[in-house]
């Protein structure tokens, strides 16, 4: 019998492993291309159903902006019942999503700014509003609204709280010039005001206010800052004698550096970033929905060329059910007793160091953001620039 053929290799496997090598490829392709085309954006959390702070706190881990709309409806109180962009739609970061939260009813804010603070109470709680009042400086008399939020008009669901913004009154600028820096500040502070001390070339003894911004008498607001130039104890002409020449070399270019952008971050890390970056900053907690301490706005903007040194004023959420505490005025003080007073008050402390305007700052707080006597939500982190080298 003639021997037989051996059997023909069978390639359908080889194939068919191809054809899935192909369709793998074909599908990586694709996820890849529609990540890169949604890279920067995010997709919007379904929060219907959802309790408000829920709801809230969903996107704003996602990086938006809730925008809470209160209407009347068969929904439970407090409940998202409908909200734009709906869930699952790719949105740039930071994006609005208004969600429409369903109320028991809903009333008009009235418009109590420049009423008394007790007349404003009055007016809210005829309207089934809740008032919280804090102080801060305005030129307006003492316990005179100059702020609320929600503003005038807004539609707000019935029992809640609408912030006021009462002025501590006017402060008189007391004549601080010829004293020693140490008696002027304290006699500036019981006044209600802030001292900032600038060190200049002087004939008067050193250690000696020289002048001061504004002058003496002048009503401004209460807290406001008061500028008092200190005497080094030195004209800076140089001590050349007769027929001596002295020539002072050019001054050089102030350095510039790039503002971080630090907008949707805590406040106390914006800080840190600021201050790594040779840079000032200056905290206003402002009303917002987004959750206490994360900043909402920064001047100037990231990526602005500015002068190393230069202040970065931050605005800051308060939350969007803020109860506010005064911070206490810690200027002056050593670290440790700093540190007790705020902890006492119940912030949290940061601390950063600075190079004083003179060694006897040194170990001692020489700013402190927020500032001393502004309001600032409880628990939450006053930073303290304390001297150092």
């Amino acid at each position: 019998m003639p021997p037989r053929r051996p059997p023909v290799p069978e390639i359908w496997p080889w194939l068919l492993l191809f054809l899935l090598l192909v369709i793998g490829g074909l599908l990586a392709a694709y996820f890849l291309t529609r990540d890169h085309k949604h890279a920067g954006s995010v997709a919007v959390p379904a929060v219907v159903g959802m309790k408000q702070d829920e709801a809230a706190r969903r996107l704003d881990d996602r990086g938006l902006i809730p925008e809470i709309t209160p209407k009347v409806s068969k929904f439970p109180s407090g409940t998202v019942f409908a909200q734009v962009p709906g869930g699952g739609t790719n949105v740039a970061r930071h994006s609005r999503v208004t969600l429409s939260v369903s109320a028991v009813s809903v009333v008009r804010v009235p418009d109590v700014v420049r009423t008394s603070t007790s007349a404003a109470l009055a007016r809210l709680q005829a309207a089934g509003l809740t008032g919280k009042v804090t102080t801060v400086p305005a030129q307006a008399a003492a316990g005179v609204v100059v702020a609320q939020s929600p503003a005038a008009g807004a539609k707000v669901a019935k029992d809640s709280t609408v912030s006021l913004q009462a002025s501590k009154g006017p402060a008189t600028v007391p004549d601080v010039r010829g004293q020693l820096a140490a008696d002027a500040k304290g006699a500036l502070r019981t006044a209600g005001l802030v001292p900032v001390e600038f060190h200049v070339p002087g004939t008067q003894p050193k250690g000696t206010v020289t002048a001061q911004k504004p002058l003496p008498n002048k009503q401004v607001p209460s807290g406001s800052k008061v500028r008092i130039n200190v005497s080094t104890g030195s004209t800076g002409g140089g001590g050349g004698g007769a027929g001596t020449t002295t020539t002072s070399a050019p001054a050089p270019a102030p350095q510039k550096v790039t503002v971080p952008d630090v907008v949707g971050i805590q406040q106390s890390a914006a800080q840190r970033r600021l201050h790594d970056g040779g840079l000032r900053a200056r905290v206003k907690y402002l009303p917002s929905s987004r959750p206490a301490g994360v900043v909402t706005g920064q001047n100037p903007g990231g990526g602005t060329k500015v002068k190393k040194g230069s202040t970065v004023v931050l605005s800051v959420s308060r939350g969007p059910n803020p109860s506010l505490t005064v911070v206490p005025d810690v200027a002056g003080k050593t670290q440790q007793a700093a540190t007790t007073t705020l902890e006492n008050a119940g912030f949290k402390v940061q601390v950063l160091t600075v190079k004083p305007a003179n060694p006897g700052q040194s170990g001692k707080v020489v700013d402190e953001q927020p500032a001393g006597s502004t309001s600032a939500p409880e628990g939450s982190t006053v930073t303290i620039y304390v001297g150092s080298g």
